[in-house]
């Protein structure tokens, strides 16, 4: 870091934007200093340094050590797409799905998605899956939008497993596969996601793609009711309700 803070110092862009990745992840110096961050993409963004103002977009979005403003992250995230960053291809055609600093448009959002897609992008491949799995400025299409899951969660992408789960589950543009959904919610619940734990505890309450068991069934839901998944918490005063897996408890 100290040799970056001199070339910083003097100007050079990729250290600038390298100092501010140290101080927003608090790498090789005291602690994270977003503002410090801030500052050092900044002087790095004015450059036109493409990581750079993608990078501090990412702090207007998110109103992180300034004062949120979807618009100048939407001018910001522009700049670094239009010189072919994926992050920021994605980004921006994120602000247009949301209408977050742009009028809401699903075709524009899939421009810029298509674009990061090409660099393999995984959060853009999910994007691409989420408009066609909706008709989102697109005709629907289920085996398209099974298509971009598939690749978005090959790398891990949660939400991309949680839908392709869904998807095997209920034969959305595949044959249905209780298995396979059950091997994809499986993939997505080890990471967290409430909706794959609670989607994993039904093919164990049923026993459809794997052996059935309740006590497995009430302990994914346990953990997704933790996360605040209405569906599983219902799904919980069902099993005490009627003494599946746990004792019948109408007061709990």
């Amino acid at each position: 870091v100290e040799w970056y803070a001199k070339a910083a110092t003097l100007g050079h862009a990729i250290s600038q934007n390298i100092l501010g990745n140290s101080y927003s992840k608090g790498i090789g110096v005291n602690q994270v200093d977003n503002s410090k961050a801030v500052e050092w993409y900044r002087k790095s963004a004015d450059q036109n340094y493409a990581p750079a103002q993608n990078n501090l977009a990412d702090y207007y979005y998110e109103g992180n050590a300034v004062k949120q403003d979807y618009m100048k992250a939407v001018d910001l995230y522009r700049k670094s797409a239009e010189q072919g960053v994926a992050e920021a291809q994605f980004s921006l055609g994120n602000c247009y799905f949301e209408g977050k600093g742009v009028d809401q448009d699903y075709s524009y959002a899939m421009e810029w998605f298509f674009k990061a897609d090409a660099q393999n992008n995984a959060d853009a491949q999910n994007g691409l899956g989420l408009c066609y799995y909706n008709g989102y400025g697109v005709e629907q299409d289920y085996e398209k939008a099974v298509e971009y899951f598939t690749k978005a969660a090959e790398q891990g992408h949660v939400m991309s497993q949680t839908y392709l789960g869904i998807c095997y589950y209920n034969g959305y543009g595949v044959e249905q596969d209780y298995a396979k959904a059950a091997e994809w919610n499986a993939k997505a619940a080890e990471q967290g996601d409430s909706a794959a734990l609670k989607e994993l505890g039904l093919s164990y309450y049923l026993g459809e793609g794997v052996e059935q068991s309740y006590d497995k069934a009430i302990e994914l839901w346990l953990l997704a009711s933790e996360k605040d998944n209405a569906d599983a918490q219902n799904y919980l005063g069902n099993c005490y309700y009627e003494g599946k897996g746990v004792e019948q408890d109408y007061a709990v």
